[in-house]
């Protein structure tokens, strides 16, 4: 039988933490050691099928896709080790999906009010979010280099499934990130890099020690997953949305994705299945839009209404504006020579000279 870390060492890397809680939690259960968990599944059928059943019946405080995940680590270690559960018995350890609990969506006046109680990283990640259907795991791996204007590129390696997309964030995104939390951002890491020094443990389990923070984490949003979501989950208590339902939050994280797919998707379906990387429901033609003029149609559905967006929209209004007027203004002169010309009689050198300034101008005009 395989030991549980040669297994994990071949599964894929954003699962392995996740599957070694979970046996760790059935190792446990069965009064063994993660170390000693191979030689345990040499037992007989009959008993290992008997502790997954009451392994099963330990996760119900945890939520049903959690306790899912768990038992289907516990079956995927058992089938490594060519160890085969009838399906009878499976379907009895694991979770009917009819029964899984459905968090809610947020509106906007309800995301509004959660960006009130977070600190400046929360509100930096709650935007993104929000504006762009991102998951979590993926708003904590983009680089500032995969930032161009409104549009992120999210690498393959970032994204559920290994397929990269672009997603387009508002402008009020774009200004909170540029105007207040990428200015901050050293002076977070500073305190985090300080703080983590305590935190670090070589002498425990990977996923219980900290893992070491940088000063040069060039991430946007330079958190580990589990604290980014407990960042925000507290935001979400403090904005008075720690609602429960048969002991579970009926508000989470997650529910910041759902309503970028309940507000984008009420207007155009297509464009939300695109943007949160649903690209097997489209067609190739769409696949081919202007996925930024696409946006700025629904922008304002997604608008908190954060000053910080309005100057920075103002901002980029004024300075079209100012380059409209000098336009203008050298079309105007050139009306006015033309005019000129055609009050006074010129010598052919004096028209000549008169043409190479208009073309200078033109000339000066094309380069603005």
């Amino acid at each position: 039988m395989y030991p549980v870390e040669v297994y994990l060492a071949r599964r894929p890397s954003e699962t392995v933490k996740v599957y070694r809680r979970g046996l760790k939690m059935f190792a446990d259960h069965v009064d063994v050691t993660l170390v000693t968990l191979h030689e345990y599944i040499e037992s007989p059928k009959e008993k290992l099928i008997g502790d997954i059943l009451t392994f099963g019946d330990t996760l119900v405080h945890l939520n049903q896709n959690t306790q899912r995940l768990y038992i289907s680590a516990v079956m995927a270690y058992l089938s490594y080790n060519e160890i085969v559960i009838p399906r009878a018995q499976r379907r009895q350890a694991v979770p009917k999906k009819g029964d899984l609990f459905r968090d809610r969506a947020m509106t906007v006046e309800e995301v509004r009010k959660i960006y009130e109680f977070l600190p400046q990283v929360g509100r930096a990640a709650l935007l993104l979010m929000f504006c762009t259907g991102m998951r979590i795991s993926e708003v904590i791996s983009i680089r500032e280099s995969d930032v161009e204007g409104q549009i992120i590129h999210l690498k393959g390696i970032y994204c559920k499934g290994g397929k990269g997309r672009d997603v387009v964030m508002s402008y009020e995104t774009l200004a909170f990130l540029n105007d207040i939390w990428l200015p901050q951002k050293s002076e977070y890491l500073s305190i985090a890099v300080r703080r983590n020094v305590g935190l670090q443990d070589q002498t425990k389990t990977p996923e219980k020690s900290a893992g070491e923070k940088s000063l040069k984490d060039d991430r946007v949003i330079p958190c580990s997953k589990a604290t980014l979501y407990e960042i925000l989950t507290r935001g979400l208590r403090r904005a008075g949305f720690g609602e429960k339902v048969d002991g579970k939050c009926i508000y989470h994280p997650h529910g910041l994705r759902k309503s970028f797919r309940s507000i984008v998707g009420s207007v155009n379906p297509d464009l939300a299945e695109l943007l949160m990387g649903h690209n097997g429901y489209l067609s190739s033609s769409y696949v081919r839009l202007d996925i930024v003029k696409e946006y700025e149609k629904i922008e304002h559905l997604l608008s908190l209404g954060s000053t910080e967006g309005t100057k920075n929209k103002l901002r980029l209004l004024e300075e079209d504006n100012k380059i409209l007027k000098e336009q203008l203004r050298m079309l105007q002169e050139q009306q006015q020579i033309m005019q000129k010309l055609d009050a006074i009689a010129l010598s052919e050198a004096d028209r000549d000279d008169i043409a190479r300034r208009m073309l200078l101008m033109q000339n000066q005009q094309g380069k603005k």
